[in-house]
Formats: C-alpha cells, structure tokens, sequence
C-alpha cells in the first residue's frame, strides 16, 4: 500500500480554487459548493493512486479525480461523493 503522504504534497487553496467549490446557479447566485478540493501531488502519482491516498487521509469516498500538470506541479481536483462534504474534509486538514 502506499503512504498517501508520499501521494499528496500539500492541499492548493486559492482564491480560483475557493470559487469553483461553488456552483453557479442559472440566476446568477450560488448554490451549495460541489464538493471539491484540489491538492498539489506528485508528478509520478496515477489517478487510482491519488483517490486511494484522499479516501485513506481524509475517510472520504472520491467520485472524481481530475489532473493537470502547470509550473507550480500536477495539481488534482478532487470531487468527493455524495453524502460527503469538501468543506469538512478541508477542515481536517486545517485548511480553514
């Protein structure tokens, strides 16, 4: 098994990342957040491996895992499953 802290760098909150944790509703106003964090990861890390290093860190069940590398690092946004709250999960962390 492998040590999800080997996986996952460090959480990446920004003013960009804070926003897209909410969903635009067709009025223009927002609704509930959609339940995504995004962490700065290892290049070398698969996506089977950076949910699996999520799930075990922060006992979350993820639906979605998204990549990008940029000059900053491969960032992952992860989209947790329903019934789970990204805004608890970043507390855990002691992002907020």
């Amino acid at each position: 098994m492998v040590d999800p802290y080997s996986i996952i760098l460090m959480p990446w909150i920004t003013e960009k990342t804070l926003e897209a944790r909410r969903v635009a509703d067709f009025d223009g106003s927002y609704k509930e957040n959609n339940n995504r964090i995004e962490f700065i990861v290892r290049r070398e890390a698969t996506k089977p491996q950076i949910r699996d290093a999520v799930e075990k860190l922060l006992d979350v069940k993820v639906a979605k895992v998204n990549t990008k590398i940029t000059r900053s690092g491969k960032h992952a946004s992860i989209r947790l499953a329903e019934g789970y709250d990204a805004e608890e999960a970043a507390l855990k962390l002691g992002a907020f």
